[in-house]
């Protein structure tokens, strides 16, 4: 039976009827027992408010900041994911023999400035390494992106593109909700030397990976396809370099034998054409903020995305009366 923590009203009344019984009002309004059993029940409740404290912070699922940091250094020996840079190369064009320093600058249209990674020698038109300055998802851009020098570099073009592949593998900050679920996944799934399960955790141990599933027997006997996920990114089915990257990482964590695949899902877009009453902004946003949640929730590889959810997830949408 669960502990009800009596509130300020009830236990006035309580320390009330215990200083003076109840057919002694009169004797209580020529007394100090009215004050006393105020100051006592504000104590008390201070206590008990204490003790629901103490309590929210013996499991990681409703434990405050602090404490969760305390069980994720326990359970995953780390605290937060520091956000990373975004890296790539840019193609510059100059003069032959033409220095371009590490620690230069560039500009992109949406003032975000990459900086160039390593010293390099400009012989017509050559691939520049760069990484995002700022770290995190912000950093990460289309290939093609133009960029222009923040200062001249003597005998190179201020002109500069970013190359086909782009700039990634930007993460932000890990937040305190993914941290939470991070820890909550340790007690849930118990490691199995190499279950299903396994390369889903390993796969989430990887920065900017959000969610992992795993098939087996992919192409045959002894394959293991891993499936992610970036849904931090603007696009969030990872590239072929971040790929890449996930399966360096899980081919250290695996079992020796066996072959590996690290592949993104493919996408099947939902296109909507919702009829709102009220039809205003407000409403329009709520109701997309609502259907992202219930994708994210309930999406997974090859399922079905239930057409009643979706009506359910529109209606419980801030200021929606009809669609």
């Amino acid at each position: 039976m669960p502990f009800n923590i009596p509130g300020l009203v009830a236990l006035i009344k309580r320390v009330r009827a215990d200083l003076v019984p109840a057919t002694s009002a009169a004797a209580l309004r020529r007394t100090d027992a009215e004050v006393l059993s105020r100051v006592h029940s504000g104590v008390a409740a201070g206590l008990y408010q204490h003790q629901d404290y103490i309590a929210a912070q013996s499991l990681p699922d409703k434990c405050d900041e602090d404490m969760l940091l305390r069980y994720a250094q326990w359970r995953l020996g780390r605290g937060y994911r520091a956000a990373t840079y975004a890296t790539g190369f840019m193609e510059c064009e100059g003069q032959a023999g033409a220095p371009v320093d590490a620690g230069t600058l560039f500009q992109a249209p949406d003032r975000s400035q990459v900086i160039v990674a390593a010293d390099t020698v400009i012989n017509g038109v050559t691939v520049v390494p760069i990484r995002a300055v700022v770290a995190g998802a912000a950093g990460n851009l289309d290939g093609g992106t133009k960029l222009t020098a923040v200062s001249p570099v003597l005998g190179v073009s201020d002109e500069a593109v970013i190359t086909s592949g782009g700039m990634t593998g930007g993460v932000n900050q890990e937040t305190l909700e993914q941290l939470r679920a991070a820890v909550l996944r340790t007690y849930r799934l118990v490691p199995q030397g190499g279950s299903a399960d396994d390369y889903e955790t390993w796969a989430l141990e990887y920065p900017g990976v959000t969610r992992a599933w795993t098939r087996r027997n992919w192409v045959g006997p002894g394959t293991v396809a891993v499936f992610i996920m970036c849904d931090g990114d603007e696009n969030p089915f990872p590239g072929e370099a971040f790929r890449a990257a996930v399966f360096e990482y899980l081919d250290k964590k695996r079992h020796a034998t066996g072959e590996l695949y690290v592949l993104a899902p493919k996408p099947k877009p939902i296109v909507y054409q919702i009829r709102l009453t009220p039809d205003t902004g407000p409403v329009r946003a709520a109701v997309r903020a609502a259907l992202k949640a219930l994708i994210l929730a309930e999406a997974s590889l090859g399922v079905t995305l239930p057409r009643s959810h979706q009506d359910e997830a529109i209606s419980g949408a801030a200021g929606e009366d009809d669609h």
